[in-house]
């Protein structure tokens, strides 16, 4: 018979009651919410965590394609459809030190920034060049300078 441990439930609600293999480990700490998620609700967030470690795992051998952000991605994905493979990936040696860099400290590394304004900048050049409509410069180049602010903002790793 399997231990029940209470978890707490993001609404007002009373705690409700989750089989211990389903907790959430107090040492990973991946969720923001812990809730209970339906069987239907656990395999789109499995199938969205696979999908994003999948480019997570391209973005480590393709130039342009950032990993960081779908590690980030597959890690809170996996932490509501499958807490094992979240605990997974926090432990590989490419993906965990990152992951936990930006859990504790939301903390980017200068090399990661530097890839992505890099590649804000010349996805812009591109569509200077291209002869883009000047609404879609104007309001493309308002986000990317936005993102890019805020990513340089954040304390380096």
């Amino acid at each position: 018979m399997l231990a029940e441990k209470m978890i707490p439930h993001h609404n007002p609600a009373p705690a409700l009651a989750m089989p211990a293999d389903e907790a959430v480990c107090a040492d990973t700490a991946t969720l923001t919410s812990t809730h209970v998620v339906g069987r239907a609700a656990r395999m789109a967030y499995r199938t969205l965590g696979f999908v994003s470690l999948g480019l997570a795992i391209a973005g480590v051998v393709l130039p342009g394609l950032p990993a960081t952000p779908f590690a980030l991605l597959s890690v809170w994905a996996f932490g509501r459809g499958s807490p094992e493979w979240a605990a997974r990936v926090e432990r590989d040696p490419r993906f965990g030190p990152t992951l936990r860099n930006w859990r504790e400290r939301r903390a980017v590394p200068v090399k990661a920034k530097c890839l992505a304004v890099g590649s804000m900048a010349l996805s812009y050049a591109l569509l200077f060049v291209s002869g883009a409509p000047a609404l879609a410069l104007w309001t493309i180049g308002l986000i990317l300078v936005c993102v890019a602010s805020y990513l340089v903002t954040r304390p380096s790793a």
